[in-house]
């Protein structure tokens, strides 16, 4: 739904599932964020006493835990947040128009047309494919740090 205010702008509605859609997919994540913490810890807390005996076998575990509380729940998260935000500024560079019209937004949005637009649309794209080069940077230093082994 397309609103005009005093001054001739052009805003688009918020959509309340659309808000609680983002704040529930923010409010998940903080949640596993918070449930895989202590489990982590605890792991920590055991290679640490088996690194006295053992070194590799507690670096070996070590990886297998960066693996498992670091890198896997972070990458899925950024996955899902980098195939939007690509979406996104695909869907903004063919409309012309941000947000695109098929688009519903969680919050009051001003429509934006012209060079503002193209600008907007590259951000997003470079925001979701930089999503992507994070994880391959996680995945990068996990093999440097984890190569001896």
């Amino acid at each position: 739904m397309i609103n005009k205010d005093n001054r001739n702008s052009q805003y688009i509605e918020a959509n309340s599932r659309v808000r609680l859609a983002v704040f529930a997919f923010l409010g998940l994540w903080i949640v596993v964020g918070f449930l895989l913490k202590p489990i982590a810890e605890k792991k920590i807390e055991q290679i640490n006493t088996m690194s006295q005996r053992n070194r590799a076998a507690a670096l070996n575990e070590l990886s297998n835990v960066q693996i498992k509380f670091l890198i896997i729940p972070m990458s899925i998260f950024l996955i899902i947040q980098g195939v939007y935000l690509s979406r996104l500024g695909i869907k903004t560079l063919r409309a012309g128009i941000h947000p695109p019209p098929s688009v519903r937004m969680p919050f009051r949005t001003k429509t934006q047309t012209g060079n503002i637009t193209k600008i907007t649309a590259l951000g997003y794209l470079v925001a979701g494919l930089c999503n992507f080069a994070v994880i391959a940077f996680f995945l990068m230093m996990r093999h440097e740090i984890f190569k001896h082994i």
